[in-house]
């Protein structure tokens, strides 16, 4: 698995993931650069999900373990661009109920302004 992160405004991030998320060792660095962006007040985070290839029970816990992390800092984990499989796989286990799902990063960054002016 490859990622990119980019900064973006309202204290965001976008990381796009590019592959296959099947085990903790692919989550390693990926863990650390997102350790580095919470210690810079990065607290938003969204995942643009487009180039994912596969996910498996352990890709799925490291959206939640990040997802628990971020809000222990007031922050909210947007997970965006979702394919048919991942989408339906979030709805089977009614993992879609904890996370924001946006159509796509834009959608994402104006869901985050919106959040911030309220």
């Amino acid at each position: 698995m490859n990622f990119n992160i980019e900064k973006k405004n309202n204290n965001s991030v976008l990381i796009k993931l590019d592959g296959r998320l099947i085990g903790d060792f692919q989550t390693i660095e990926l863990n650390d650069r997102l350790d580095e962006t919470l210690e810079e007040n990065y607290n938003n985070i969204i995942f643009d999900l487009s180039e994912l290839e596969y996910i498996n029970s352990t890709g799925l816990s490291f959206f939640l373990k990040t997802l628990t992390k971020v809000r222990r800092q007031d922050g909210e984990v947007i997970l965006c661009s979702l394919n048919a499989l991942l989408n339906n796989l979030l709805v089977t286990t009614k993992l879609s109920s904890f996370f924001t799902i946006c159509k796509d990063a834009d959608e994402a960054l104006n869901y985050l302004s919106k959040e911030k002016s309220l």
